[in-house]
């Protein structure tokens, strides 16, 4: 019998996770976000095994997938390897898939500009300033980055829906530029204390429709695992609404903890989790996060020069 979502009870496992982390250096700070093509040998020898990018690889599809780009006379995007190689790694080493993400993801921007367009770090000081949000400083065990969002948080008298979504986009936009974040993904884990009615339009099909295009098909990241501790009984509802939309693959990475915190260690080492999460990162707080994407705030100026022209756009419309 299929289970749609896994209820994990995990108890042990945390040694073996503990010798991962030794290996993958689970403490790189995020403040090394700038991206880099180069990669040291541990890196490498993981983007072989899990991605197929082997040098040779590498070269052939990177060559094909530009040419795609240039190919393409209604596209504008940086033409150069550190921005198309997340797109490449995102597919496997795989140039045709990789195009036909880049596509949709310009796509995207392109009909929901008011959900998927990139915003200004300081376009969002109002929705982080919430402390909802926080892309945690050290990588986990497994090398992945942890990202946690708190619905209780979310005062929706003073955000918008569409402000938390764009919120999340610069979220993603600023990880996905890291190397190493591209060969081992993300981690979300999602605290659903407090949700109540007024936070239920934020799972509405229209949304709860987009979220999970952007997941599974549109954003050239590797989505790891969405751990979602603390949710009320009723939330079998919002899974009604999420699961028409969902893959096989992106359901067997839900896992449904509750209130057992130490579910959510055999995942996610306690050693860069918030204290408020049973864990030894120190208390939850997002503003060096929010300081690091402001110093890039140049950097998300030029990515809103990119996409689809006008052609395109006035086609979409008709």
């Amino acid at each position: 019998m299929h289970v749609f979502i896994s209820r994990i009870k995990v108890r042990n496992g945390l040694v073996i996770f503990q010798i991962w982390a030794n290996t993958i250096r689970c403490t790189q700070s995020l403040t090394n976000s700038e991206s880099s093509v180069s990669l040291d040998t541990e890196w490498r020898l993981r983007a072989e095994k899990e991605l197929n990018e082997t040098e040779e690889n590498y070269q052939v599809e990177m060559q094909t997938l530009r040419g795609l780009v240039l190919n393409d006379p209604n596209l504008k995007v940086p033409n150069t390897d550190e921005f198309l190689l997340r797109f490449l790694r995102a597919r496997k080493c795989n140039s045709k898939k990789a195009f036909q993400m880049l596509q949709r993801y310009y796509l995207m921007k392109l009909k929901c500009p008011e959900l998927f367009a990139c915003p200004l770090p300081s376009e969002c000081s109002k929705t982080i300033e919430l402390q909802a949000q926080n892309m945690l400083t050290h990588r986990d065990q497994w090398g992945r980055r942890v990202y946690i969002i708190r619905v209780d948080n979310f005062d929706s008298s003073k955000v918008s829906i569409d402000d938390i979504f764009r919120t999340n986009i610069l979220a993603l936009e600023h990880v996905v530029r890291e190397p190493e974040t591209q060969i081992a993904g993300l981690v979300v884990i999602l605290d659903m204390a407090g949700l109540s009615l007024q936070h239920a339009k934020f799972f509405t099909p229209y949304y709860a429709k987009r979220m999970v295009e952007l997941v599974q098909e549109t954003f050239p990241l590797r989505f790891k695992g969405f751990h979602v501790i603390n949710e009320p009984f009723y939330f079998d509802a919002i899974m009604t609404v999420l699961k028409p939309f969902l893959k096989d693959k992106i359901k067997k990475r839900i896992y449904l903890h509750g209130s057992d915190i130490h579910a959510l260690h055999g995942f996610v080492s306690v050693e860069v989790l918030p204290n408020e999460y049973g864990g030894n990162g120190g208390s939850f707080d997002n503003r060096a996060w929010y300081m690091e994407l402001l110093a890039h705030e140049e950097y998300f100026k030029n990515l809103q020069n990119y996409g689809y022209n006008t052609d395109v756009a006035q086609a979409e419309k008709h």
